[in-house]
């Protein structure tokens, strides 16, 4: 008996690096699809996402992450579709970027975004994310699914 905590020791060791790597995301980028999403305020103004193709890539904790929209529109009817940089102040805050903006104002290419979490599972490899973006009259959640498989 005394060599039994032994093995289960080195099971353990050997065990619980896979199991923690198991539930962390590809450090690639990986495609998926976002989900039709409409945010609306008082006196008719709105913002819309329209689902459709989406790429997303973080690097474990990183404080960048990189998506891709394929349409999203803010309540000016400003298209920011393609290519965005989030960069987190928290854990689940901070500001997106959205590229090729190069004429619009500074609260609509650069808002908040909050509430981000992020989902992986191992088994389905699937990764899940949501958060919101505030724009000056109009906040739009985001949810989008991406498949590592």
């Amino acid at each position: 008996m005394r060599g039994l905590p032994g093995v289960v020791a080195i099971a353990l060791a050997t065990l619980l690096p896979s199991l923690a790597q198991a539930q962390t995301p590809p450090d690639v980028l990986i495609a998926g699809q976002t989900r039709e999403a409409i945010g609306a305020v008082g006196f008719g103004a709105r913002c819309y996402l329209n689902r459709g193709f989406s790429t997303f890539q973080r690097n474990g904790s990183s404080l960048k992450a990189v998506i891709s929209f394929a349409e999203i529109v803010d309540q000016s009817s400003f298209d920011l579709g393609g290519q965005a940089t989030m960069t987190f102040a928290s854990p689940t805050s901070g500001n997106i970027h959205f590229k090729q903006t190069p004429t619009l104002p500074a609260n609509v290419k650069d808002p908040p975004f909050s509430n981000y979490s992020e989902t992986y599972n191992a088994t389905a490899k699937q990764l899940v994310v949501q958060f919101s973006i505030t724009f000056p009259d109009c906040t739009l959640p985001i949810y989008a699914v991406y498949d590592g498989a």
